[in-house]
């Protein structure tokens, strides 16, 4: 699986819509969230707080844990992830998601 292209979402409640090279689509992230994200406001404090809430959700825990391609997933790693950058964030996702991968 790879992330091929991100683009705003056209759901009305949805910020950004994923495309994977297998041709399927996952919109994600709220639309206008109240506090932002890591990707606006890089502040490390509510970045911790976030991940303290969704991963405290074993369905949630479950799919971040496993790479399981999923909006809650996405929002993690790509809204919430390692980098304030969504370019960086869907990079190292990728390298993770295939690392151990045999094609």
């Amino acid at each position: 699986m790879k992330i091929i292209n991100i683009t705003k979402s056209d759901k009305k409640d949805k910020r950004l819509k994923v495309f994977l090279n297998d041709g399927s689509e996952y919109d994600f992230g709220l639309k206008n969230p109240k506090y932002g994200t890591y990707i606006d406001h890089n502040d490390k404090n509510k970045r911790f707080n976030y991940w303290a809430r969704h991963y405290g959700n074993k369905t949630e825990r479950y799919l971040i844990d496993n790479f399981i391609v999923s909006p809650s997933m996405l929002s993690a790693y790509i809204l919430w992830g390692k980098y304030p950058s969504i370019k960086k964030n869907v990079e190292w996702l990728n390298k993770k998601i295939n690392k151990d991968r045999v094609l």
